[in-house]
C-alpha cells in the first residue's frame, strides 16, 4: 500500500516553513525536490571521490570514472536503451535540444524543408528549431490544439501529409497544461512519412515509465532536476546509427581523439558529443535518483498524482470565474488556471504568503498563451510527495484569497474618466515610513494591495504598446510629461494589483519632482529602506527597476532636447 507519509520523510525540505506556515510545494513542473539519498550521493562524491574522469593515472580518477560510467549504464537501463553509449550527458533538456538541433539539423534539413512541433511546446523546443530554420531557409510549423487544449491529432496528421516534415519534435508532457500526448501514435505517424522524431521528455520522466525502444523515436531528452535529481544534468538519448552519422557540436576535451595543426579527429560515442569536463557528481547523483524511482510503485504514484489533480478540480471547478485549462485531459498532475478579473501573479504571491508555492506567468510557452488568448496562468503542479490535505488547504486558501481580492474597493477611476495626473496621498517620506515600520511582509503586502486602488485607471487611449514598459512580467504602462523640468509628471498603471501598489510607491518618490532629483533616484535603496528587497521576487524587483529606468529615460530625453 502506498505510504505517502513515509515517502515524504525522504525529502528533507518538505519539513520547511515559509512565512510561518508549513511548506506546500506545488511547483514541481519547474523543479522537483530531492530525496536525502540524492543529496547524500552528491555529498559523498565530494567527500570521498572527487576527481576528473577518464585518462586519469591515479585511484581517485579511476574510482570517479567507474561511478560516472556506471551512472550512464543506470540511465540506459532506466529508459531501456539498447546500449549505454547512446546516452549523452548534457546540462539539461534545453542544452540537449540545442545539441540535437545543431547536429541533426544540418544532417537532415535543407532549404524549404519543414520542422513540425506543436502549439504547446516549451520555448526550448521552439527557438532552437526556429533559429535553425531561419539559417537554412526551412519552415517551422506548429500543430494546433483542440478546444479542450489537447493535441488535435487530425490536424497533426494533415500537416504531416501536407508538409512531409523532415523533423518532428514534440513534448511527451506539456509543462504548462500537464497534458500527456499520445506520443507513440505521434511518433508512428511521423515515421510513416519518413521524419526524424525528437521527444522532449522533461516533464514525463518523473511521472511515467519511458521505454525508448517501445516508443521507437530517434531522440529522447530529459533533465535530472525535473525527476528528483540534481540541477545541471540532463540526458540526450539517440539511436546509435544516427548519432554515428552526426557531426560533433562542441569541441575540445574528451570529444577529441587526435589533434595536430593539420587537423583533428574525434572520439567515439558517447564522448564525441561531450566536450570538456562533464557533470560528474551530477551524473552519479542522477543514477541514485533513478534507482530511487525504480524502487517505487510508479503506477501507484502516477495514480496518486492524478487523484490529487482530480481532487483540486472538484474543489475549485464551481468557483465563480475560474477557468481550468485541459480539465479532462490525460494528465501528469498539472492544474493550470485563471480567475476572471484577478491577475495570476497576484494570486501566486498571496498563495505564497500562505506557504503554498505555485508558479505564475507564461511558463516559457508564449505561443500557447497566445493561442489561448491569455498572457499567463497560475500553475499548481503535483508530485509523488504531495497530499490530499495539502490540496484541500490550497483550494480553501485560494477561495479565501479570491474572496478577499474581490471585496477590496475598486480602483479609483474605473469609470475611465478623462485623463488626469495621479495625485499622491502620501509623500515620499511618508510612504517609506509606513512600509519600513510595519512588522512583517504580510502587512507590507496588504498595504501595497491597498495602495493599488489609489492609482486611477488609465483611459484606453493610453493603454497602448508605445506606453508599455519593457522588462516587466506583468503589463505596465507609463505616461510622462517632463516639459517642466522642475515638476515632472507621470502616470502608471498595471494589470496586476501588486505591481500597481509598487507603481504607487514609485510615484510617491518622483511625482512633481525636479528632473535632477529623479535622475538620482535609487530603486534598490528604496526597496531596502521599505524592507521589500528580501521579499519581492527577482523578476518583480527587475520590473520595478525597469519602470524607474523608463521614467529616467523620459527625463533624459527631454533634457537632451533642450
Amino acid at each position: 500500500m502506498l505510504d505517502i507519509k513515509r515517502l515524504r520523510r525522504d525529502f528533507p525540505i518538505l519539513s520547511s516553513r515559509v512565512h510561518g506556515r508549513s511548506l506546500v510545494y506545488f511547483d514541481n513542473a519547474a523543479t522537483t525536490q530531492k530525496p536525502k539519498a540524492v543529496i547524500d550521493a552528491l555529498t559523498r562524491y565530494y567527500k570521498t571521490t572527487n576527481a576528473n574522469v577518464h585518462r586519469g593515472s591515479h585511484s581517485l580518477s579511476n574510482r570517479a570514472t567507474a561511478q560516472f560510467e556506471a551512472a550512464r549504464e543506470t540511465v540506459a537501463a532506466f529508459i531501456n536503451a539498447t546500449a549505454s553509449h547512446e546516452v549523452i550527458w548534457t546540462r539539461g533538456t534545453t542544452e540537449g535540444m540545442n545539441l540535437v538541433a545543431q547536429t541533426l539539423g544540418p544532417y537532415a534539413l535543407n532549404k524549404d524543408d519543414t520542422v513540425l512541433v506543436t502549439t504547446m511546446e516549451h520555448h526550448a523546443n521552439i527557438v532552437p528549431w526556429q533559429q535553425l530554420c531561419q539559417r537554412v531557409g526551412a519552415k517551422l510549423i506548429p500543430a494546433p490544439l483542440r478546444g479542450d487544449q489537447t493535441l488535435d491529432l487530425k490536424a497533426y496528421e494533415a500537416l504531416l501529409d501536407e508538409h512531409t516534415p523532415k523533423i518532428v519534435s514534440l513534448c511527451h508532457v506539456s509543462n504548462t497544461l500537464g497534458v500527456i500526448n499520445p506520443i507513440e501514435t505521434c511518433i508512428a505517424l511521423a515515421k510513416q512519412r519518413g521524419a526524424y522524431t525528437v521527444i522532449d521528455g522533461a516533464q514525463a520522466v518523473a511521472h511515467l515509465p519511458v521505454d525508448v525502444q517501445k516508443l521507437d523515436c530517434d531522440f529522447y531528452l530529459f533533465s535530472g532536476h525535473k525527476c528528483f535529481g540534481p540541477t545541471g544534468i540532463g540526458v540526450v538519448w539517440g539511436r546509435s546509427t544516427l548519432l554515428e552519422s552526426l557531426e560533433p557540436w562542441q569541441f575540445g576535451g574528451e570529444m577529441i581523439k587526435t589533434v595536430s595543426f593539420s587537423g583533428s579527429t574525434f572520439n567515439d560515442l558517447p564522448f564525441k558529443f561531450e566536450a570538456g569536463t562533464p557533470p560528474i557528481s551530477e551524473a552519479i547523483a542522477l543514477a541514485t535518483t533513478l534507482d530511487y524511482l525504480t524502487n517505487q510503485d510508479r503506477e501507484a504514484l502516477h495514480q496518486h498524482e492524478q487523484n490529487l489533480r482530480a481532487q483540486a478540480i472538484a474543489l475549485l471547478q464551481d468557483m465563480d470565474g475560474i477557468t481550468i485549462y485541459a480539465p479532462n485531459s490525460e494528465n501528469a498532475g498539472v492544474l493550470s488556471f485563471n480567475v476572471a478579473g484577478l491577475h495570476h501573479q497576484d494570486l501566486a504571491l498571496m498563495l505564497d504568503e500562505a506557504g503554498i508555492a505555485v508558479r505564475s506567468g507564461h511558463h516559457c510557452t508564449m505561443p500557447l498563451m497566445e493561442s489561448l488568448g491569455i498572457d499567463g496562468t497560475v500553475r499548481a503542479s503535483f508530485s509523488i510527495y504531495n497530499t490530499v490535505d495539502e490540496v484541500r488547504y490550497f483550494a480553501n486558501t485560494l477561495i479565501e484569497i479570491v474572496t478577499q481580492l474581490r471585496e477590496l474597493p475598486s480602483e479609483a477611476g474605473t469609470e475611465k474618466a478623462a485623463f488626469t495626473w495621479p495625485q499622491m496621498q502620501h509623500s515620499a517620506a511618508q510612504a517609506q515610513h509606513i512600509l519600513s515600520t510595519l512588522p512583517n511582509w504580510q502587512q507590507r503586502l496588504n498595504t501595497l494591495i491597498e495602495w493599488a486602488n489609489l492609482l486611477p485607471v488609465l483611459p484606453d487611449d493610453f493603454i497602448v504598446y508605445e506606453n508599455r514598459v519593457s522588462g516587466c512580467e506583468s503589463a505596465v504602462w507609463l505616461v510622462a510629461d517632463t516639459h517642466d523640468q522642475h515638476a515632472c509628471q507621470f502616470a502608471l498603471y498595471s494589470d496586476a494589483r501588486i505591481m500597481r501598489g509598487l507603481c504607487y510607491l514609485l510615484l510617491t518618490q518622483v511625482q512633481a519632482q525636479p528632473s535632477e532629483q529623479i535622475r538620482k533616484f535609487d530603486v534598490p535603496a528604496l526597496l531596502a529602506a521599505c524592507h521589500l528587497d528580501l521579499f519581492l521576487s527577482p523578476s518583480r524587483t527587475n520590473g520595478v527597476i525597469a519602470i524607474a529606468h523608463a521614467i529616467k529615460q523620459h527625463v533624459a530625453a527631454k533634457r537632451g532636447l533642450e
